[in-house]
């Protein structure tokens, strides 16, 4: 029984994590 909703719930929470790392570099890259 798949549940797509859970799905796209955990494809979210991971490209928020991957923007959040990246963004979080950029800032100790730039300061």
């Amino acid at each position: 029984m798949r549940r797509p909703l859970a799905n796209k719930l955990a494809i979210a929470t991971g490209v928020i994590v991957i923007l959040m790392s990246a963004l979080f570099a950029l800032w100790r890259i730039s300061s």
